[in-house]
C-alpha cells in the first residue's frame, strides 16, 4: 500500500465512509483489482484511530490548562488505564469551574445525577451533577464524561467530585436506579441520604403494567395521587394497602416490587430531608436537553467541552 492511498484512507476516514466503499474507490484508482484485503484497510484505519485519540486527549489537555490559566479555580481530572509501559488511556473525564465550585459552596446540600444522556462520536455516557438555587433555577456544579457505569467508575467520579469541593458532602442525592451508583454512593458519601428519581419509577410502572392500568381505569390516578399526596408515612401505606385491595392487584410482580423500595423514592419518607424544588433527575435531564440541541454524535470531546 502506497502512501498516497494511506492518505485516502485517512480522508475517507475523518467523513466515516465504510471500508467496503473505501477499497472499492481505491481499486477503482488501481484500474482493477487491489493487492490488499479488507483486513489491511481496517488495520489501518485503526492505526489513524488511535493517532487521533493520542491527539485529541492532548487537545483536551491543552484545553483544560488554558481554562485553568483564565481561571485558577478550573478543576480537571483524568481517570487512566496504563496500556504499555510509555502509554495510558484515558477513561473518565470530571471538570467544573470556579463559578460552578463557587455555587456548589453556597447550594451544595442537595444535587442530582444522571447519565442517561450519551455525549458524542464514542457513545460516552455525560454526567453532570445538577443542583437548585435559592431561586429554584438549575445550576451546574460539575461535569464528566464516563468510559462505563460501573461502581468502580462512579466510586472514582464521586470522590473526584469530592475533592474538587473540598471535601464538601451532599446531605441529599438523586440518581435513577443504577447498581453501579448504589454500590459507589454509600462508599463516597456514607451519610447522605440518597433518594431515586420517582419519575423514572412512575415511567416504568406505567411500562411494566400497562395491562393492569387499561383494566382499572382509576387506578393510574389512584396510583400517582397516593405517592404525591401522602402527608405521612401512616397514611401512604393505608392507602397503598386499601389500593391494591380495591383493585385486587397483590398479584402484580412490580407492584410487590415498588413496595418493597418504597423508602428509597416516595416523597413522605424524605419530608425530614432536604429537596428543594426536586423530587427526580428532571433537572439533570433537563440540562441535558440543552447538550443535546448542541452536540451530535460526530462531536468529539475537544468539541463537545468548548460548546
Amino acid at each position: 500500500m502506497t502512501e498516497e492511498e494511506k492518505l485516502i484512507i485517512r480522508t475517507f476516514n475523518v467523513v466515516k465512509l465504510p471500508t467496503r466503499q473505501i477499497i472499492a474507490i481505491l481499486s477503482y484508482l488501481r484500474g482493477g483489482n487491489t493487492p490488499y484485503t479488507k483486513k489491511h484497510v481496517s488495520n489501518v484505519r485503526t492505526t489513524i484511530g488511535k493517532e487521533s485519540n493520542q491527539k485529541e486527549m492532548m487537545q483536551v489537555l491543552t484545553y483544560f490548562r488554558k481554562r485553568q490559566a483564565e481561571d485558577p479555580q478550573f478543576y480537571y481530572a483524568f481517570k487512566t488505564t496504563k496500556v504499555s509501559d510509555d502509554a495510558s488511556k484515558v477513561l473518565c473525564i470530571f471538570w467544573a469551574d470556579g463559578y460552578s465550585r463557587k455555587m456548589y459552596e453556597l447550594y451544595g446540600d442537595c444535587f442530582s445525577f444522571d447519565t442517561t444522556f450519551k455525549t458524542n462520536r464514542y457513545n460516552l455516557p455525560f454526567a453532570p451533577f445538577v443542583g437548585v438555587t435559592g431561586h429554584g433555577q438549575n445550576c451546574l456544579f460539575a461535569c464528566s464524561i464516563i468510559e462505563n457505569e460501573t461502581a468502580d467508575t462512579f466510586q472514582w467520579l464521586f470522590e473526584t467530585f469530592l475533592h474538587c469541593m473540598g471535601g464538601k458532602s451532599p446531605s441529599t442525592i438523586i440518581t435513577d436506579e443504577d447498581a453501579g451508583m448504589k454500590t459507589a454512593i454509600p462508599l463516597v458519601f456514607p451519610h447522605i441520604r440518597h433518594m431515586r428519581c420517582l419519575f423514572h419509577i412512575k415511567k416504568k410502572a406505567e411500562e411494566k403494567c400497562t395491562r393492569t392500568f387499561a383494566a382499572n381505569k382509576t387506578l393510574h390516578d389512584d396510583f400517582s395521587d397516593i405517592i404525591h399526596n401522602s402527608l405521612t408515612v401512616a397514611e401512604f401505606e393505608q392507602l397503598w394497602t386499601e389500593m391494591i385491595q380495591k383493585y385486587n392487584i397483590g398479584h402484580v410482580k412490580f407492584l410487590q416490587i415498588t413496595w418493597k423500595k418504597r423508602k428509597r423514592f416516595v416523597p413522605v419518607y424524605f419530608k425530614t430531608d432536604f429537596f428543594p424544588f426536586i423530587h427526580s433527575t428532571a433537572r439533570s435531564e433537563g440540562t441535558n436537553a440543552i447538550f443535546k440541541d448542541n452536540i451530535t454524535s460526530t462531536h468529539n470531546v475537544i468539541s463537545f467541552l468548548q460548546e
